[in-house]
């Protein structure tokens, strides 16, 4: 058993150019935390020296440590292990970078989010910023990966290793950028002294863009400064151009916020945050309109999904069986595409008639019968399986044989992304319940679980937190644990 400290490493959760991080357990209690030790690499350590870098690893400690905000991920120990310094903070299963399935190559494009899911994104991660800027910090690296999701959905800001305080001039580092392509704002790379809080502002407007749009600003994702925009004339340069949920107001926001000029872009964060705001309010405002009397369905009983050209129950059912994907060719195996989405999403169509029991969906396509909720709280893996158990020792539904669904079931549910009047339309789900465990593993220690509301899956530790939305065959519906012996 390997130790740092005191802490018990569960698995290493990423590297960087200062340091790894871990996952690991506290002594006694068990309870996951993120660890980071120093650990540069040896490129850095040419540039900057031993040093400077561990000035740099306890300044960021110092500045999580001593700026408190729920959006602002936070420090709750530090040591040091055989001389090398390391710090602690909460374990979180998910970051933005991982929602959106950006990949290795930062230009590629990623999935979309719905945009009050963007949005609500991007006026936590404001709050955050505005916090940090009262405190004389600038983060100088905002981007996806380094805005980290907790269970219930709220960001954290983390990654501080080249934030700057107030009046702080660093030593020069010939060859050293500071922040990420693609997101660093243009003075930031080109003097990263220079960076001032509308740095990170340029930095979450591109992070926006993307969220809203799958594309970094530029053309066709190709990887062009967000001030590329400055000027475009309406097209595919433009978001309004890329999204239906986007009007010119946005265009004129994102050419505001993605300005080579940092005194053109919002004065602060809580400006951004306002303009922000007042956009979403907009949309809300146009959709009502496009809606009209007979949208923005309520509560309604459970429905039944149909297809366009679905045939009767038993005509194709999907694999039942779980099994182990890993590797680089696991997103072939589930059958997913280059952004782990199915290949073919379901589109729900109304009117429809209900289960064959209260809070259930029949899928008259695969003959597979779902709950229309799932569980009421978010359970880890082994928790999930022990309220499948519960659900067939109390024979749910009259039925006992309930079970976790492989992936290649919930790809048969899945429906594409709400884009404008798609959120009109009254959802074949329980909406809530987002993050779906799946019965397919990817390691010993990482399951697969589905994301309902983008239509993709992706993977995490069987210590996370998901729900549960259990399926089974229709023909069971009558039998009972004994039948089940």
């Amino acid at each position: 058993m390997r130790l740092i400290g005191k802490y018990q490493v569960l698995g290493l959760l990423g590297r960087g150019g200062m340091g790894r991080v871990y996952k690991a357990g506290m002594p006694v209690t068990g309870k996951i935390v993120a660890l980071k030790l120093l650990s540069p690499s040896p490129f850095l350590v040419s540039l900057m020296g031993e040093d400077e870098i561990e000035r740099r690893f306890l300044a960021e400690a110092a500045t999580l440590g001593g700026v408190s905000h729920p959006h602002l991920a936070s420090v709750w120990d530090f040591g040091r292990d055989r001389g090398r310094p390391y710090f602690t903070m909460e374990y979180y299963c998910r970051d933005l970078a991982q929602v959106l399935g950006e990949g290795a190559e930062g230009q590629d494009r990623t999935r979309r989010l719905p945009l009050p899911r963007a949005v609500g994104y991007a006026l936590q991660a404001l709050d955050g910023l505005a916090r940090l800027h009262a405190a004389g910090v600038v983060h100088r690296d905002v981007k996806p990966a380094n805005l980290l999701l907790t269970d219930d959905d709220r960001i954290k800001i983390a990654d501080f290793g080249f934030s700057r305080t107030r009046g702080e001039f660093l030593p020069a580092c010939p060859g050293l950028r500071v922040g990420s392509p693609f997101y660093a704002s243009p003075e930031q790379e080109a003097d990263p002294d220079l960076a001032g809080p509308s740095a990170d502002l340029f930095s979450l407007g591109v992070t926006l863009h993307r969220m809203l749009t799958g594309l970094l600003p530029g053309s066709a994702g190709a990887g062009l400064s967000g001030g590329a925009i400055e000027g475009a004339p309406a097209g595919e340069l433009l978001p309004s151009g890329l999204s239906r949920d986007l009007d010119g107001g946005w265009d004129d926001f994102f050419r505001r916020c993605l300005s080579f000029d940092p005194a053109a872009r919002p004065e602060d964060a809580d400006a951004m945050a306002r303009e922000l705001a007042a956009l979403l309010a907009a949309w809300r405002k146009r959709l009502a309109r496009a809606c009209g009397p007979d949208g923005d369905f309520p509560a309604a009983p459970p429905l039944e999904l149909l297809r366009e050209g679905d045939e009767p129950s038993g005509t194709a059912r999907p694999r039942s069986q779980p099994i182990k994907a890993a590797g680089a060719g696991a997103r072939d195996i589930l059958g997913l595409d280059e952004l782990w989405r199915p290949r073919r999403l379901a589109q729900a169509r109304l009117p429809v008639m209900p289960g064959p029991a209260p809070d259930t969906v029949l899928d008259r396509a695969t003959g597979l019968v779902w709950q229309w909720g799932g569980s009421r709280f978010p359970l880890n893996w082994a928790q999930a399986r022990d309220y499948v158990a519960q659900l067939n020792a109390g024979a749910y539904g009259g039925a006992a044989c309930w079970r976790l669904p492989t992936v290649d079931e919930l790809c048969t549910i899945l429906t594409p992304p709400l884009e404008f009047t798609g959120h009109c339309l009254h959802p074949a789900f329980d909406a809530s319940k987002r993050l779906i465990w799946s019965a397919d593993r990817r390691a010993f220690t990482q399951a697969w679980f589905a994301d309902a509301e983008q239509g993709a899956f992706s993977f995490s530790d069987v210590t996370c937190l998901r729900y549960v939305r259990a399926v089974r065959p229709e023909g069971c519906s009558r039998k009972t644990r004994e039948d089940q012996k």
